[in-house]
């Protein structure tokens, strides 16, 4: 019989000892996070901060290893409610707004983006402007393995998006959703 009081060290629920709580202090310390009580921030998740980004985690977040949250300019802010994990190789890039709700998991390669980028004819690629928005995803929302969420998306309380979905319209409450684009497969129950 197999001894499951022992620590699952590869488990987003193991917070770590002295060592990761020391790299938590030192992440939150120099990036000027507003971090609540017991946040975890593993050693390699990356910060790309400008002067003026915001970025605030609720009590109990775990951030995995090499997540990346890039907030460049204008006024990128990012809050992040209690009790939310991030998965592996997830970013989080904004310019204006991300709101990620309470009870949140996010599953590894996911992105959550609140800009895009202009396409115009008559402009080249590289000299187009960036088309900033808002990103908000409400309260016990599981983000399955590899799913995008787009900018000016608002994604309802309680809704699950899919393994590799696309999220470019809001999403109700409940709903669960997958495809790209993505679209309503049923309601939970």
């Amino acid at each position: 019989m197999k001894n499951i009081s022992k620590i699952d060290k590869g488990s987003y629920r193991n917070k770590g000892g002295v060592i990761q709580r020391l790299i938590t202090w030192y992440k939150i310390y120099i990036h000027k996070i507003k971090a609540g009580k017991n946040c975890v921030i593993k050693k390699n998740v990356d910060f790309t901060l400008a002067d003026n980004a915001y970025l605030e985690f609720g009590d109990n977040v775990i951030i995995q290893d090499y997540a990346w949250f890039p907030l460049t300019m204008p006024n990128p802010k990012v809050i992040i409610g209690n009790d939310v994990v991030i998965g592996r190789y997830n970013i989080i890039g904004g310019k204006n707004l991300i709101q990620i709700g309470d009870h949140c998991r996010f599953g590894s390669f996911v992105q959550v983006l609140d800009t895009s980028h202009g396409f115009k004819k008559d402009i080249l690629i590289k000299d187009q402007k960036a088309i900033i928005g808002k990103t908000i995803i409400g309260k016990d929302v599981w983000v399955g393995v590899g799913a995008k969420i787009l900018m000016g998306v608002t994604v309802g309380d309680g809704a699950v998006i899919g393994a590799n979905a696309v999220v470019t319209k809001d999403v109700p409450q409940n709903a669960i959703v997958g495809g790209v684009p993505a679209k309503i497969i049923k309601y939970r129950s």
